[in-house]
């Protein structure tokens, strides 16, 4: 089966930034749709994802509205689903494989009750419904989630997202940001320092911006350089972030890492040490996609002008002999 994975998320992010644009969902004719049903307690009615003021303990049940206006039935498969964040720094629904971060206490994966699979007839309706129970002792800032709803067996695969954002007061959360570890890695063969970030709080991260730069122990002399802007972190999560290393080899050695981020007026900055060692790099290079560097090119250069140089003298020579 030809199977094209298309992520179509119908939500957008709280305080008017947005998670995935909902246009994708509209650009596509799919003739099937989902579509939240809002409910009473719906912070802001006009947003069209689940946006809920809540009291500890309550139990209440979220409807989705699945419209089918195929001539066959349709089979679609559902589940919660705890937002995290990516390696690209970006909130994410999709990847399972994530691993929990240790700050989380509420994932909303765990809050959610609904069936695996719903079948929708032929031009027909129907309303998916999904438990929640929140947690029971009060909390503080937000959980975030997403009613996972998954085409199946279509030729082509599509995946939508109806985010839910669960928060039981308007108390301001302090932001915070870690910084846990450094360590070296590769992303498609090219050599990459992952630097482990967290967000520790139950809030939503917007707006962020990177500013990473790696130097040797000891030097002003810039090495390595990445920037990113516009990266967002979901609450109680942690990403790695990756600092170019240009294709090159990583050379043993001590180092010291400098980095700056920012979200709105927030700003959080780092220096720290970390060390290169011989077993690491050589392990790494030899697996790795790697670009020569200028002086290796510029000895290549000269060895063959030399080498050059060489031939046509001995070529003139025999040619005056001649």
């Amino acid at each position: 089966m030809k199977k094209s994975v298309l992520l179509m998320i119908v939500t957008s992010v709280i305080f008017g930034a947005t998670f995935i644009h909902t246009e994708i969902v509209q650009a596509v004719k799919t003739n099937f749709s989902v579509s939240a049903i809002i409910p009473d307690n719906q912070i802001d009615k006009s947003k069209t994802y689940f946006d809920l003021r809540v009291e500890p303990g309550q139990v209440q049940v979220l409807e989705v509205l699945l419209s089918n206006g195929r001539d066959d039935p349709l089979t679609v498969e559902t589940s919660a689903r705890t937002a995290t964040t990516n390696n690209k720094g970006l909130v994410d629904y999709d990847n399972t494989a994530i691993k929990k971060d240790e700050t989380l206490r509420y994932p909303f994966s765990e809050m959610a009750e609904l069936p695996k699979e719903v079948t929708i007839p032929a031009r027909q309706s129907k309303t998916l419904k999904v438990k929640v129970t929140t947690p029971s002792k009060p909390f503080s800032g937000v959980i975030l989630g997403g009613i996972h709803i998954s085409e199946k067996d279509t030729q082509i695969k599509r995946d939508y997202i109806v985010g839910v954002i669960i928060s039981e007061n308007s108390a301001e959360v302090k932001a915070d940001m870690k910084l846990n570890g450094i360590k070296l890695a590769q992303d498609n063969h090219r050599n990459v320092l992952k630097v482990n970030v967290q967000n520790p709080k139950p809030m939503i991260l917007p707006n962020l911006a990177v500013d990473a730069h790696v130097y040797r122990e000891g030097s002003e002399k810039l090495l390595y350089e990445t920037k990113e802007y516009g990266l967002r972190m979901a609450p109680n999560s942690n990403f790695d972030f990756s600092i170019n290393w240009n294709n090159q080899r990583f050379q043993p050695g001590k180092y010291r890492l400098k980095m700056v981020m920012a979200s709105d007026n927030r700003i959080w900055k780092w220096e720290e040490p970390f060390e290169i060692t011989s077993d690491v790099a050589a392990k790494l290079n030899d697996t790795a996609t790697l670009t020569e560097s200028n002086d290796t090119i510029w000895y290549i250069i000269g060895v063959s002008v030399v080498i050059l140089l060489g031939i046509v003298y001995v070529w003139r020579r025999h040619s005056r002999e001649d």
